[in-house]
């Protein structure tokens, strides 16, 4: 990869004078090199790079590029209500999927707050301005923290002499995916005009209205005529599907008729009733284009929105309907609805900064997680009960999530998210007494008692108490949990058994059962192998200490891998199970390697600003 790299190194931050000359001469010195050699240079000598090879020796924002291989992303932390740490990175998996290593600043010496920089190597060398500006915005879009100031390609990034940290120096960031992002957001039209130019009249009908966002002109044509008043939009999505759709969306009368959604010679097009569930249902017989639906499916399809919940709330904007959200799953939604808003504006931190560490990051994914959650909810006409529609698996999850984001999410991502939403009980799984029985009997213990399958299935209800939320995030923050260590083991050790069996009711009881692992003696709750692999990690830990009086955690891993047999990846994802109450009972204080920190301790290892393990006097 070929960078501008200053031959001019550095043992503190520039000043104007040594500013002055390296932008002069850097230019001079484009150097094709590798990415362990570049942070070496980089972060040990201190030198300076411009990350793009530029058409012309001028350090410029409109001079051209020929390519640019690599991004930084520069966290100064200057705003003490938004922040974003190497905590954060450290359980960040966006980071650990496409970055390649971080670099304390020369300005981070003598902070209170972490001062870095976030290396990337692209997945292709890019050759023009505009898309070097892009990935950057996006990257901004992802982490608001960051400073905005560094996406031009002449910027020249100063190094420093504290040593690099590797993430991986095989990732790349998927600048195709990442681009993408940017398209499936809807800019708000301002003016709709006809193609002869004519401004919109009122006579278009409703359906077509709201197809060019026109929501105050349908909202103003149906008056009061459609109104009603709602304690949660589940009870309101049940009346606007009993409503005729041909009259409030004003349909061509008449069936059949051209159908809206497709251009076509013959009308193939109807609207019918269906009396066992009181529901208006819209249906396209063309074989090229077969559609059925009830309202919600006929709007949503409309506007190119695939949320229930989304889809309900225009329905009561537009017929002037009210919700007063006094069921107890309208207030759950009206809590969701202010978290959503927190998310979208980057506010959590505000008020809630250790809920913020754990969501930040997945702000996207867990506002429309609430939103497909309240989807699948139901009012049972019998009872007048809420009830929960259907199981959806993390594999469904993922896809819908996907489908609503514009670009793909992994499998994993979706399960940390579905973790984290769950342990700080924004929202709760369902107790198998209470899980419908058709659900239960068709798909919970139908996979329980399949012996290809070892985990059961879980049905999701939201409560979305915030302060409560807090509260527990407050507790995860003080033990430093990681969002990939968050299971019934970590929950059990930190919070105890009945939020353990609440949070993961499946927990070990299926792969027991099954005789794939065997529960301690010791402790009926852990297994076995949890039980080995902490008293294995304590006595290495205590050994470690006894003998230099500290310990890097990852050369506890490191020594806890050999010892146990196992691969170093498996050690540390089991590890972070169990380092929380391991560090609590025997006082250990886990902590980034400071300049000063490593003096204290005596360290004889070469500096490196790792986790390092201690007791303090």
């Amino acid at each position: 990869m070929k960078v501008y790299l200053s031959n001019i190194p550095n043992k503190v931050k520039p000043n104007p004078i040594t500013i002055r000359k390296i932008s002069n001469t850097i230019m001079n010195t484009l150097v094709d090199i590798s990415m362990r050699e570049f942070a070496e240079e980089l972060t040990v000598n201190g030198k300076t790079v411009v990350l793009a090879e530029l058409k012309e020796p001028k350090l410029s924002k409109y001079t051209e590029i020929i390519g640019q291989e690599l991004i930084m992303l520069d966290f100064d932390n200057k705003d003490e209500y938004n922040l974003y740490t190497l905590e954060d990175l450290e359980s960040d998996s966006l980071m650990q999927e496409y970055a390649c290593f971080i670099y304390k600043t020369f300005s981070d010496k003598n902070s209170n707050v972490d001062k870095f920089r976030v290396v990337f190597r692209l997945d292709r060398v890019v050759t023009t301005n505009k898309e070097i500006e892009q990935i950057y915005q996006e990257l901004f879009k992802l982490y608001p923290q960051a400073d905005s100031s560094v996406g031009q390609t002449s910027r020249m990034f100063f190094g420093c002499n504290g040593g690099y940290e590797v993430i991986d120096w095989d990732n790349r960031l998927d600048t195709v995916a990442l681009l993408q992002t940017g398209n499936t957001e809807f800019s708000e039209v301002l003016e709709t005009v006809s193609g002869d130019g004519d401004v919109i009249e009122e006579s278009l009908p409703n359906y077509e209205l709201l197809k060019k966002g026109k929501y105050d002109i349908v909202k103003e044509k149906l008056g009061n005529n459609f109104a009603g008043d709602f304690p949660d939009a589940i009870v309101a999505g049940n009346y606007f599907k009993s409503l005729d759709m041909q009259e409030l969306l004003e349909l061509p009368e008449g069936n059949p008729f051209m159908d809206i959604f497709h251009e076509e010679e013959s009308p193939s097009a109807s609207v019918f009733l269906n009396k066992e569930y009181d529901t208006y249902l819209y249906k396209c017989f063309s074989k090229t284009s077969l559609f059925q639906g009830d309202i919600i499916r006929v709007v949503g399809k409309l506007l190119g929105i695939k949320s229930y919940t989304k889809i309900v709330e225009i329905l009561i904007n537009i017929t002037s309907s009210t919700i007063s959200w006094s069921s107890e799953i309208g207030e759950a939604r009206l809590n969701a609805l202010e978290l959503q808003k927190a998310l979208e504006k980057n506010t959590l931190i505000l008020n809630f900064p250790e809920l913020n560490t754990y969501l930040s990051r997945y702000r996207k994914e867990i506002s429309i997680l609430l939103d497909l959650i309240f989807d699948y909810t139901y009012i049972d006409k019998q009872t007048s009960e809420v009830k929960y529609m259907n199981f959806l698996s993390i594999k469904s999850y993922t896809k819908l999530v996907k489908d609503n984001l514009g670009y793909n999410i992994s499998e994993g991502k979706m399960w940390n998210i579905l973790n984290v939403v769950t342990v700080t009980e924004l929202i709760h799984k369902v107790e198998t007494k209470k899980i419908p029985k058709d659900i239960l009997n068709g798909l919970i213990n139908k996979q329980k008692n399949d012996s290809e399958q070892i985990r059961t299935s879980n049905v999701y209800i939201p409560t979305i108490d915030i302060q409560n939320a807090q509260a527990i995030a407050e507790k995860m923050v003080q033990n430093r949990v990681t969002i990939s260590g968050l299971g019934y083991e970590l929950i059990y050790r930190l919070f105890g058994e009945e939020k353990a069996r609440r949070d993961f009711p499946q927990a070990y009881t299926p792969l027991e059962e099954k005789g794939l692992i065997t529960m301690s003696k010791q402790n009926k709750n852990l297994p076995k192998s949890s039980i080995a692999l902490e008293k294995a990690a304590v006595k290495i830990l205590v050994t470690e200490l006894e003998t230099k009086g500290y310990v890097f955690e990852s050369e506890l891993i490191s020594k806890l891998a050999k010892n146990r047999r196992m691969k170093a990846m498996d050690t540390k994802k089991r590890f972070e199970k169990i380092r929380a109450d391991i560090y609590n009972k025997y006082d250990i204080s886990r902590e980034r390697l400071t300049k000063d920190l490593y003096r204290d301790l005596g360290i004889v290892e070469k500096y490196s600003p790792k986790v390092v393990l201690f007791r303090r006097e």
